[in-house]
């Protein structure tokens, strides 16, 4: 059973989302990338809720091992964001400007999840302050990250931060043509851990409520 600190990285607690460790080109964030981030930050602002399906897979180089995880992703761009896994081992993951918090209890770092032997670490990463970040990106991104476009819907965001990229090598965020909102998002770490999330069955706007966030 590989240790949790070999599968999960601490996150940064002040931040919730294009090379993909190849010599692959991407264009840097120009004119007409800034145009687009203008383009998507106007379409992101009509966005206030998200709910969608997700698929997790954890890449680990170390043992060349795939983890697997699935549930649901809720997000109000004013509370926060909740993930709700349902396999291998069902939890429920919310983080909110006020904490993260696991099955109830608040956590710091890498969340603890218990259920036995190997259990007791978050299927999910805790990326705190990436939460903007999987409700779509803008002109705003590049405050935190320098901005490329590999493809049409497809861009790569390096930190700009050393204590980010310590921890955080890149994103690589796929959106959906129709509602700007990420389809797919890669993290990739320093150790050449990386995390592959793809969203399905979007519903832009539900009607949520507090209570869907509660911990």
């Amino acid at each position: 059973m590989i240790p949790p600190s070999r599968v999960w990285r601490r996150a940064a607690a002040t931040l919730l989302v294009l090379l993909l460790g190849s010599e692959r080109a991407a264009r840097p964030a120009d004119a007409d990338v800034g145009a687009m981030l203008r383009e998507l930050g106007r379409a992101g602002a009509t966005v206030a809720t998200l709910q969608a399906r997700f698929v997790q897979e954890k890449h680990v180089a170390i043992v060349h091992d795939v983890l697997r995880s699935a549930g649901t992703f809720l997000l109000d761009k004013k509370i926060g964001v909740v993930w709700t896994v349902a396999e291998p081992e069902p939890a429920r993951i919310v983080i909110r400007k006020d904490g993260v918090f696991v099955n109830g209890k608040r956590v710091n770092g890498v969340a603890r999840v218990a259920g036995g032997e190997g259990a007791d670490y978050s299927p999910l990463p805790i990326l705190e302050g990436l939460n903007e970040i999987f409700a779509g990106i803008s002109e705003q991104t590049t405050r935190d990250f320098e901005v490329a476009r590999i493809a049409d819907e497809r861009f790569r965001l390096k930190p700009r931060s050393a204590a980010l990229g310590a921890w955080l090598s890149a994103l690589e965020i796929t959106l959906d043509a129709k509602t700007g909102t990420p389809a797919q998002v890669r993290i990739e770490e320093p150790g050449g851990d990386s995390t592959d999330i793809t969203f399905s069955d979007l519903v832009v706007n539900p009607e949520l409520g507090d209570a869907a966030f509660a911990p």
